[in-house]
């Protein structure tokens, strides 16, 4: 492959399967490979039980912290598919997730064990640690909670986030793209912390990103732009072609297969087009310290 100027930030994602478990397949981004305090893992759950290590226990972290639950139905991503029992706070205050959901995790809040009660589809599971390595500790809780924390009197409700999508249509950007890529999107902002992510399914092409999708943008911020396959059998296969243009020089990428785009602060970046989907598939846009 020839030598390109920006290709260093077109990273491939390599996954490997953890064995016979719950938690399956996955893929892990530290902040040597992304360049950042930032550290990205992801995977997918394949039946019901206790997540985590035995024992399970709650932990806590010295770095802030989201958790998702991502729906893979790309027909209805806001559906999980399971009910999962998590345990928040030094309380052991129980939430009960049961659609795609948000965790905010702020540092030296206790938090976990997960328990999936129920499981009718797989979903994916993803953390974003705005820390280079993923490194937490256990600690002791009073008690776990045996019945649900009620929305009313829940301390820990404003950690919680239940994402709902909207349809993203045609002339979403505004008078210039009229594309539409058949999929729906959600926007999620942190809370206690600067943190900003949206994704979205992507359903059909051809699809162009942008109010002006023929030229590039800057941002006064960092940002990465996830391509994520949606299929629980193999999380390694992306079932979609996307064309970047990185740098002023509008330097082309051809994307295949799972893969996450370093945009640093500044950086000419777009235009960005889905040339192919054979399988419908997850673009995120993370922005790991706010926008």
């Amino acid at each position: 492959m020839a030598k390109t100027k920006y290709g260093d930030y077109v990273k491939s994602l390599t996954f490997k399967d953890y064995g016979p478990g719950l938690y399956r397949q996955g893929t892990e981004m530290n902040g040597a490979f992304l360049g950042y305090d930032v550290h990205m893992q992801y995977g997918t759950y394949w039946s019901a039980g206790r997540t985590g290590k035995e024992p399970s226990e709650a932990e806590v972290n010295d770095f802030d912290q989201v958790m998702l639950w991502m729906g893979a139905d790309m027909n209805d991503p806001g559906e999980l598919g399971a009910e999962v029992e998590l345990w928040l706070g030094e309380e052991g205050e129980k939430h009960m997730i049961a659609s795609s959901t948000a965790v905010f995790v702020p540092k030296g809040l206790p938090y976990l064990p997960a328990n999936i009660a129920r499981m009718d589809k797989r979903f994916i599971h993803m953390t974003i640690s705005l820390a280079p390595e993923l490194k937490s500790k256990t600690v002791k809780v009073k008690n776990l909670a045996s019945e649900p924390a009620g929305w009313r009197d829940a301390k820990h409700m404003s950690k919680i986030m239940h994402v709902a999508f909207v349809r993203k249509g045609a002339w979403h950007y505004g008078p210039q793209n009229r594309d539409d890529a058949g999929g729906s999107i959600v926007d999620i902002n942190g809370r206690d912390f600067a943190f900003n992510m949206s994704y979205e399914s992507i359903r059909k092409a051809p699809y162009r990103f942008g109010p002006i999708p023929d030229k590039p943008h800057v941002h006064n911020y960092t940002e990465f732009l996830l391509f994520m396959g949606a299929d629980t059998n193999d999380l390694s296969e992306l079932g979609a072609e996307a064309e970047m243009s990185m740098g002023k020089e509008m330097e082309r990428h051809i994307i295949t297969t799972p893969t996450i785009v370093v945009q640093p602060k500044g950086f000419p970046h777009c235009p960005l087009a889905i040339n192919k989907v054979y399988k419908p598939f997850i673009f995120a846009v993370i922005r790991p310290f706010g926008h």
